[in-house]
């Protein structure tokens, strides 16, 4: 719909003003979860004290879809320019790679605000769309991954042992599924060699990071861990900050130089937004304060992947250099699992419950209230965690609407498997972790952006 027409080999050819048309790039991408995130806090509590709504009531107050409908048309605009142009070979293909992953990212959150205001008539083609825009940008979850996945959360229930309220739950489970599919495991789990090897480097590599945090204290507070971060950013990236622990949830945000570290009251989850600059640390965390293992977990995920990888290509004309070139997303929040499993010295299979949850509604249609009723009774029966923790995932699940899946969490399975294998293919190589870390937002994997970093670099990106 969004695409740029055909443009005529007779037309005349003219030399782009190279400056001018990367600022109006830049202005088009946009971070997809903020806009779909949601602004009501009491959605969740609302939701869990009754059970007869499908659905949380979210409010998305950050959508702004008179900017997504300006940054479409400034693409179309844009790649229109691009074709006509002379010169600037270089970064022609580059520049339309980035204008292709920004629309993809503005027709996503358009079709999320178009599903959400489409009258009863109009939702299926609402749907429709929505589902288009989602696989275009975040790719299908493999059905028999799925199914592995969920047979082995299944088999990891002690059936034998369940008696009384939790053999009814087990029961209530398996109904709630359905007919179970075997299916052949994809499963990849690196080998034990592989994550000592790399916990030994990545706790050398983080040493002057993971001193900032005291060893004698067991628990941190939000507000601890958040000050802790400060600490580090002051200390190991020699940038002042002035971050406040805590800014309001209206969108105001502290005056800072650099980086910083603020506490988000309404927040569920950690983030980081390399565009402000910011690691949000959340003041509703499900699980309370920290342990040592979580603290060094999310400082080393957060701060050491998402901010550290932003780095070098922040003075970069180009945004996407610092924001992410297209197709990053797996690979990094792999190094981000990777990377704090390894600080731990512990590999844990990475993403599984966001996986099924997204296959759940993907392959089967459950619901809000389905996927969450269902990882609850999984959760409870292997693992016992708290209901607000699954509330949180499921959530997550269908950012953005609250009744389509968002397939955006499947990065987290998809990208550990990428990395853990990326890191057993170039064990001991002298220069892993400077590719890992110190490359920017890019994926090891895709030679396009080896050439994209390389044409940076060399000058033709200034």
């Amino acid at each position: 719909m969004y695409e740029s027409q055909k443009i005529p080999c007779c037309e005349n050819r003219h030399r782009m003003d190279w400056s001018s048309f990367v600022q109006k790039m830049n202005k088009t991408d946009i971070s997809v979860i903020d806009m779909l995130n949601n602004t009501n806090p009491e959605a969740k509590e609302a939701f869990l004290a009754n059970k007869e709504l499908p659905k949380p009531e979210n409010v998305y107050g950050q959508l702004d879809i008179k900017r997504v409908e300006e940054n479409i048309a400034t693409i179309i605009s844009l790649k229109k320019e691009l074709e006509l142009s002379e010169g600037m070979e270089e970064q022609r293909e580059s520049a339309a790679l980035i204008l292709e992953d920004n629309l993809k990212k503005n027709q996503f959150v358009r079709a999320n605000y178009l599903y959400n205001h489409a009258s009863p008539a109009d939702r299926p083609a609402a749907a429709k769309e929505h589902k288009e825009a989602n696989l275009a940008l975040y790719g299908e979850p493999d059905e028999d991954v799925f199914w592995s996945l969920l047979g082995e959360k299944l088999s990891a229930i002690p059936v034998e042992n369940l008696w009384g309220k939790d053999k009814i739950m087990y029961d209530e489970l398996l109904e709630m599924i359905g007919p179970l599919r075997r299916a052949k495991s994809k499963i990849f789990r690196p080998r034990k060699e592989t994550v000592e090897w790399f916990s030994n480097v990545v706790e050398i590599f983080f040493e002057r990071f993971l001193a900032h945090i005291p060893k004698e204290k067991e628990k941190f507070s939000i507000e601890e861990a958040c000050a802790i971060t400060n600490e580090i950013i002051a200390s190991e990236f020699g940038l002042r900050t002035t971050a406040d622990t805590a800014v309001n949830d209206t969108g105001g945000e502290p005056e800072a130089e650099g980086w910083k570290a603020v506490v988000i009251p309404s927040g569920a989850v950690a983030s980081t937004d390399c565009e402000q600059k910011i690691i949000r640390f959340p003041g509703r965390r499900s699980r309370g304060a920290y342990t040592q293992k979580e603290l060094k977990a999310i400082i080393i995920h957060e701060l050491g992947v998402h901010a550290l990888r932003s780095l070098p290509y922040e003075s970069c004309e180009v945004k996407s250099f610092a924001l992410g070139l297209p197709g990053y997303e797996a690979f990094e929040e792999g190094i981000a699992k990777a990377a704090e499993q390894a600080v731990n010295r512990q590999y844990e299979d990475s993403g599984l419950l966001h996986y099924i949850s997204i296959g759940l509604a993907y392959f089967l249609g459950k619901s809000f209230r389905e996927v969450f009723e269902i990882q609850c009774r999984i959760e409870h029966l292997t693992k016992g965690e708290p209901v607000g923790r699954c509330f949180d995932s499921v959530q997550r699940t269908f950012r953005g609407t609250g009744e389509l899946p968002n397939h955006k969490d499947l990065v987290y399975y998809n990208g550990a498997g990428q990395v853990w294998r990326y890191i057993e293919e170039h064990l001991y190589e002298e220069d892993l972790m400077e590719k890992l870390f110190l490359s920017g937002k890019t994926s090891m994997n895709d030679k396009r952006h080896e050439r994209m970093i390389y044409e940076m670099r060399t000058g033709n990106w200034l």
